[in-house]
């Protein structure tokens, strides 16, 4: 299967390590001016899936997309939010906004990268796609995820899930028009399927967040059917292309494009932690692609994330960390004077969560999304 780390019990650096400091830099600052918000508000219906929904761990697969020691990940992000809190510029936010902020936006990120490496390797191998391809590459990432078996892999979904939910809830705060006709599908279609294909792979393990969901029990007795279904198809297309021991890597570049003000911050933090270079690595060693590529990230204007087949070039935006801390902002973890969700009706329609990829050459989307 197609991941970011291939986990096979080596000492290979962790990937979401460094795309939590990423995001923590970059997410933060916009924040960090306000007095303290007081933790995640409660989910309008359909409730928001929350961190307590994560289950335990399990063993995770060798074809894990993530990390699967949880433990030292968690305590990672908890250093991590520490040292803010220990930062002057961040006095005023609490731990608990600290805390979920950084899950959030690096579950979200993750997400994205999953998502348009599922673009990359439908392209570049061929792949057949019975059905649409957005709704093919949200559940390649939703799978490569859930295979990982971990908590933390497992929380890293629940995040995603909550962005569609937080989307959603966004939109109509704004009034902002459902496109029926969009590629994608829509904000809690998604959500739903993300959530669907956890209960599918194990329904005890999962009761719980198909509850705090509400996803009705005659639809989670035929998830277990989706996930046999998407396991199946994803492992047959692929197996021809895990490259063997004895294979030669493909050539992945990795380029950070120039920045200015907060995707400044992003492209400094990327860099110096060689980012993209560790993905390039990875994808390199587990699969045989049938052309080098690029991953880079860039100021593109405007949240997005994109696979562009002509240029053979998988693109991050900077704006995009961003973007995801201003919909947690404004939408999971309102202010309790208001002024969180009050302030988001003024902003321009769209975000982060809205946000679709586009697979054509960089242009601005006014819906855009994953």
């Amino acid at each position: 299967m197609p991941v970011l780390l291939a986990v096979n019990g080596s000492s290979r650096p962790s990937l979401l390590p460094f795309v939590l400091l990423l995001t923590l830099v970059v997410g933060v600052e916009s924040v960090a001016a306000q007095s303290a918000p007081p933790g995640p508000a409660a989910a309008s219906q359909p409730a928001a899936p929350s961190q307590t929904a994560a289950p335990s761990q399990s063993q995770a697969s060798p074809e894990a997309a993530v990390p699967a020691d949880s433990g030292k990940l968690q305590a990672r992000i908890e250093a991590a939010a520490l040292a803010l809190r220990n930062n002057p510029q961040f006095k005023n936010l609490s731990p608990k906004y600290l805390q979920g902020l950084a899950e959030f936006v690096s579950g979200n990120m993750l997400f994205v990268l999953l998502h348009e490496l599922a673009h990359a390797a439908i392209t570049q191998m061929g792949l057949p796609v019975l059905g649409r391809m957005e709704d093919a590459a949200d559940t390649f990432a939703a799978l490569r995820l859930i295979r990982v078996g971990s908590d933390f892999s497992h929380r890293v979904l629940i995040e995603a899930a909550q962005g569609w939910f937080l989307a959603d809830r966004r939109d109509r705060k704004i009034g902002d028009r459902v496109a029926y006709y969009d590629e994608h599908g829509l904000n809690q279609q998604r959500a739903y399927e993300i959530v669907c294909l956890m209960v599918g792979s194990d329904e005890d393990k999962f009761k719980d967040l198909a509850k705090e969901t509400k996803l009705p029990e005659e639809r989670q007795d035929t998830c277990a059917g989706d996930y046999s279904n998407a396991a199946y198809s994803w492992d047959l297309v692929l197996k021809p292309h895990r490259r063997a021991p004895d294979q030669p890597k493909t050539e992945i570049d990795s380029l950070y494009g120039p920045a200015e003000g907060r995707p400044k911050i992003a492209q400094e933090v990327a860099r110096s932690i060689r980012l993209l270079q560790t993905v390039a690595e990875h994808v390199a060693d587990d699969f045989v692609w049938s052309k080098p590529f690029t991953l880079e990230m860039q100021s593109c204007g405007f949240p997005n994330a994109r696979w562009d087949l002509a240029t053979l070039k998988l693109t991050l935006c900077y704006e995009l960390a961003a973007e995801f801390a201003d919909l947690y902002r404004d939408y999971a973890a309102a202010r309790a004077d208001g002024l969180g969700v009050e302030d988001s009706t003024k902003r321009k329609k769209g975000g982060a969560a809205s946000f679709k990829e586009s697979h054509l050459p960089a242009r601005h989307k006014r819906k855009s999304g994953r």
